[in-house]
């Protein structure tokens, strides 16, 4: 099964949910981040929840500070 994180194809031997995807990134526990599937926000309640299919999306976007 392959997944994309910011673009960048993962391929995973078995389904998986969010949270894993992210914990194999890096990213699961990293502060003012969103994470999007398929351009659906997805509450960091549910990364545990999220089972991911074949070809989904993942967008993970970092809050910054600026002006």
């Amino acid at each position: 099964m392959t997944v994309f994180v910011n673009n960048n194809s993962i391929n995973l031997t078995t389904v998986a949910t969010l949270h894993q995807v992210l914990e194999q990134q890096h990213l699961h526990e990293q502060r003012g981040i969103a994470v999007a599937v398929n351009n659906h926000v997805i509450p960091k309640a549910e990364w545990q929840q999220k089972v991911l299919n074949n070809n989904d999306k993942i967008t993970v976007i970092r809050a910054t500070q600026g002006g």
